[in-house]
């Protein structure tokens, strides 16, 4: 009888703890199983925040290279009005052309001046802005120019090139740039005072470097469009004449993106200032080429044109 109860009592307590054993293995995977899917989903989560955050920084990386090209740009107009103003100012050409553009638009200094045009306005004042500006949404950025150049691509245009190393670090580390990046703008030069003139003429006459509406000047024996030409001292494109970065230097040699003007002469007297027999072609004029000149029919009395500019002017048959 004893032994009977024993083997109730085995097999009703025995599979009870079979139960409670495979009830609590079951529990377990379940914890287990429960505990992987939400790592799972962290996990997502997380990446969905990294990707989202990566992007975020790619698409700012894309609006500060925008930027830096228009900040360029802006830097480098008001550094060649500066350098413009400087020499209507004092009456001397600028020496050492690209260190001192270098000066302007990082320093917003022209040897011991101070341009007003530069200030808060440099090209350095434009990347602390962009640093200013990430630092607000969490992300480090830091700046270093290496070289600026600038080169005259043609006539009317300068090229303005800076290679800029920079760093973008996410505050929360989930992304990180670094790269090097040359920005390239190109500032028009059209209206700009020609230098030309405001040190030839003692900043007496200011001429604007206007592109001539139309290089037809003759039309038979109408002369009409040379007039205008003469009196508005516009400008067309001429390889033998300097262009707008060799007159800022008071270079008054030949290049292949020079611009020529013909000098007014009436201005120049209205303005008091003595007047030369020479070739109205303004480098010439304003500078020591011995050519030699003619005058045209039906043009002022003071105007004349040397022998290699008048077929330029379409006036080869009307040179006196």
């Amino acid at each position: 009888m004893r032994l009977l109860n024993q083997k109730i009592k085995f097999l009703f307590f025995g599979r009870k703890g079979i139960f409670f054993t495979f009830a609590a293995i079951a529990l377990a995977l379940i914890l287990i199983l429960s505990s992987n899917v939400y790592k799972v989903y962290e996990m997502r989560g997380n990446v969905d925040v990294i990707a989202t955050r990566v992007i975020t920084m790619n698409n700012f990386i894309k609006d500060v290279e925008d930027d830096l090209e228009k900040g360029l740009l802006i830097a480098s107009s008001r550094a060649f009005l500066s350098m413009v103003q400087y020499i209507s100012n004092n009456g001397t050409y600028i020496t050492n052309l690209e260190d001192s553009f270098n000066e302007l638009i990082l320093n917003g200094k022209l040897y011991s001046s101070e341009p007003s045009l530069m200030k808060d306005s440099t090209f350095t004042d434009w990347i602390n802005k962009i640093e200013i500006q990430a630092n607000k949404i969490d992300i480090l950025l830091n700046f270093t120019i290496i070289n600026v150049e600038i080169n005259q691509t043609d006539p009317w245009h300068v090229s303005v090139n800076s290679l800029i190393n920079f760093t973008l670090i996410d505050k929360k580390n989930t992304s990180k740039w670094v790269r090097n990046k040359e920005i390239i703008t190109l500032v028009g030069i059209e209206n700009f005072e020609d230098p030309l003139y405001a040190v030839k003429t003692s900043g007496r006459v200011i001429n604007a470097m206007i592109k001539a509406p139309t290089t037809d000047f003759v039309n038979g024996n109408n002369l009409d469009n040379l007039l205008s030409h003469i009196n508005n001292s516009y400008y067309i494109e001429s390889e033998s004449a300097p262009n707008f970065l060799m007159r800022l230097e008071g270079n008054l040699l030949n290049s292949s993106t020079g611009i020529e003007s013909l000098v007014n002469l009436q201005e120049l007297l209205d303005q008091g200032v003595a007047i030369k027999d020479r070739s109205a072609v303004d480098y010439i004029y304003f500078g020591t080429q011995i050519t030699i000149n003619h005058r045209i029919n039906q043009t002022p009395p003071w105007f004349k044109l040397d022998d290699a500019h008048l077929a330029t002017y379409e006036v080869e048959n009307m040179a006196i």
